[in-house]
């Protein structure tokens, strides 16, 4: 149908943004679902109405060729989610800039490559970007909390200039979600051997799962989403299921907060 609104999402391979991805389709939006794992791509459905493409978000090409193939297809897109997101723990003192920079290529950097290739197809709408709640306290051995208060910071200052264009911007929060991520966390797998941070780095990792409290599905956040993008008036950040141990640290003083990071860690 030619009057359905169009969304276009990034990492809709699996978890949070495949359950946006079938949300926005249920709801009678023509979608554009991508991810740069074609095998996850293979479990979204096909018809006319919902298309998957192979996008790499670390590729300033593969985003620039995706949105050529989306002005072909369609005259404009309503919805844009910047979803697509990695995870990892380890010391970002003893990271170096190669290895930091594979995390903020994707949670952070990516955003900017959107907008700038995918904006144009935009006359108004909504650009809505996948945060965390994990951005709000000192977060040592953590990059993505890192990349996600950097991603606030980007996410600020492309909100204004859009707004000049008529463009809202919208900021989602979500806390735990059953996801790969949630997993990835709990049972972290790649245990640090030569670092002078072991002895902490494994006191960090058991003190971890205190702080995810409640967990919710991706089909709860994905309704706020979905919430974010057709509401009449939505609000400029949406949080969702926080900790609240986690949100009331943040409310500390940051001298405060450092002393109790720190006696988690034992030192």
């Amino acid at each position: 149908m030619a009057d359905k609104k169009t969304v276009f999402i990034t990492g809709a391979g699996r978890g949070l943004g495949k359950a946006i991805a079938l949300r926005y389709t249920r709801e009678g939006f023509r979608v554009f679902a991508t991810d740069r794992d074609e095998t996850l791509l293979d479990t979204l459905p096909r018809d006319k109405h919902f298309r998957v493409l192979k996008m790499d978000v670390t590729q300033e090409k593969s985003i620039q060729q995706t949105a050529e193939t989306i002005r072909k297809l369609t005259s404009q897109i309503d919805v844009l989610v910047s979803n697509a997101g990695i995870f990892d723990f380890y010391p970002l003192s003893e990271a170096g800039s190669i290895k930091l920079g594979r995390i903020l290529e994707v949670n952070v950097l990516a955003l900017s490559s959107l907008t700038k290739y995918f904006t144009p197809l935009m006359t108004g709408g909504r650009l809505i970007v996948i945060s965390s709640e994990s951005y709000k306290v000192p977060s040592p051995f953590q990059p993505y909390a890192v990349s996600k208060q950097a991603l606030e910071s980007l996410f600020q200052a492309i909100r204004l200039e859009l707004a000049t264009q008529g463009i809202r911007s919208i900021l989602i929060r979500p806390g735990a979600m059953k996801t790969q991520i949630l997993e990835e966390t709990i049972h972290y797998q790649n245990k640090l051997t030569e670092t002078r941070f072991k002895a902490v780095f494994d006191e960090f990792l058991q003190s971890v799962p205190k702080y995810i409290g409640r967990v919710v599905t991706p089909d709860r956040v994905a309704e706020v989403v979905l919430k974010a993008g057709i509401g009449k008036h939505p609000k400029t950040v949406y949080n969702i299921n926080h900790n609240p141990l986690v949100s009331l640290l943040s409310y500390l003083p940051a001298r405060i907060q450092e002393k109790l990071v720190l006696r988690t860690l034992k030192r």
